[in-house]
């Protein structure tokens, strides 16, 4: 009878202690000790019509820079925020800069295929301090053909919101930001010629041809 008792009582005891355990583990995951972390919430993708790697959609509030005036060699300044009648590319560099470095030969090759076309204009603006620099840059790389303006402040690309380089930004005929390329592109790819060729002809249709 009373080895029946003692018997009871060991098994009495292992049960509180079990439930006092199982307790102070269900305790311990409520306060944190084991935390399940939840993914960031997912970002817009870019539009499918913007290929090249980097591409952001423009912020809805902002569609259009705030003025941005740059130099040319010749002294004379130009606000690129303007109204310009074409598709205009906005091409922030920096001589220092070795991505860009990497990406001036597609980009050159680009252009002297496009400028055939006078829908589309591109202006290579440099954030050297100076013309010196770009221009023994470019002249070693027999690139001095590129539309070049300096922006030596920064001024225009911050306006635009670069602050890394290189970034590309392509307008509308009225000035609207229609894509922002940021980083280096591939400038050969066919994805980029499709890409051109689909925003000017939404953006300038091709006039007909005289007769």
């Amino acid at each position: 009878m009373n080895f029946s008792k003692s018997r009871i009582a060991l098994l009495a005891l292992g049960a509180i202690v079990t439930i006092a355990l199982g307790l102070t583990y269900r305790g311990a995951l409520r306060k944190g000790s084991t935390k399940v972390l939840e993914p960031p919430p997912a970002t817009a993708m870019p539009s499918a019509a913007s290929p090249m790697p980097g591409a952001e959609r423009p912020n809805p509030a902002a569609e259009k820079p705030g003025p941005s005036p740059v130099t040319f060699k010749d002294g004379t300044t130009r606000d690129l925020s303007a109204p310009s009648g074409k598709l205009l590319v906005v091409h922030f560099w920096a001589t220092w800069c070795a991505p860009c470095e990497e990406e001036l030969p597609g980009l050159l090759a680009w252009w002297r295929e496009a400028k055939a076309d006078p829908r589309i204009e591109l202006v290579a603006v440099s954030v050297d301090e100076d013309w010196k620099a770009v221009d023994g840059f470019l002249a070693k790389r027999k690139a001095t053909d590129l539309p070049l303006a300096l922006d030596p402040k920064k001024s225009a690309a911050t306006t635009f919101g670069t602050l890394k380089f290189p970034e590309t930004w392509i307008l509308a005929p009225d000035g609207t930001i229609l894509i922002h390329q940021i980083g280096p592109q591939d400038w050969s790819a066919p994805a980029t010629r499709s890409l051109f060729s689909s925003l000017t002809a939404r953006a300038l249709p091709a006039r007909p041809a005289a007769s």
